[in-house]
């Protein structure tokens, strides 16, 4: 690795900050060399790659592995099976933007990025089986009980459900999830859980 490979160059930089509002140079670069090593010098995560890189942030908590393939095909934006440095970013600005500040584009980049986590099998819709997926993976990671109190995670998970599907069809499009999530946060925020 020489030191091309250890900095990313100014133009590239710039178009990678200009789609990511919140973040500053020194950031960029500094996620650049995070994720070339991370990346082990490939320039690209598998979702095995991806997958240890969360398990390493969670202190080897191997219970985040599900959530974390959830996320994966989530900053896999080009579908190629594999996460480039510019999604990584771009995944990262969004996931760290906060909904209650951001702008309008921001939120709804957020609410798109958190539906596509639970949209496991990229339907473009939600079904309640992939409701009660993330919200299991959120619990066997997190104290669940600031989201769900008394709750079991699959009664949680029917109610978030019942009330993002505002037409009782069965499946959550974007526009019922974007509604919901005005509504109740929890929707969005449960899928950002931090290190412990």
């Amino acid at each position: 690795m020489g030191n091309a490979s250890t900095r990313p160059n100014g133009k590239y930089l710039k178009e990678i900050i200009s789609k990511c509002t919140n973040l500053e140079i020194d950031d960029a670069i500094q996620i650049f060399k995070d994720f070339k090593r991370q990346s082990g010098g490939k320039g690209k995560l598998s979702e095995d790659d991806f997958v240890k890189v969360y398990i390493e942030s969670f202190h080897g908590k191997s219970e985040i592995s599900a959530l974390a393939r959830n996320i994966f095909h989530a900053f896999d934006t080009n579908h190629n099976c594999f996460v480039e440095f510019e999604e990584f970013v771009v995944g990262l600005s969004v996931t760290e933007a906060c909904l209650v500040e951001a702008d309008q584009e921001m939120r709804i980049k957020k609410m798109k990025w958190a539906f596509d986590v639970y949209d496991k099998d990229r339907s473009n819709t939600i079904d309640r089986h992939e409701m009660r997926l993330i919200v299991r993976a959120v619990a066997d990671v997190v104290t669940i009980e600031l989201f769900i109190g008394d709750e079991t995670p699959d009664a949680f998970a029917d109610r978030l459900f019942e009330e993002a599907d505002e037409n009782k069809d069965g499946k959550i499009t974007f526009e019922e999830f974007r509604k919901a999530a005005e509504h109740n946060d929890t929707l969005v925020n449960m899928l950002l859980p931090a290190p412990v």
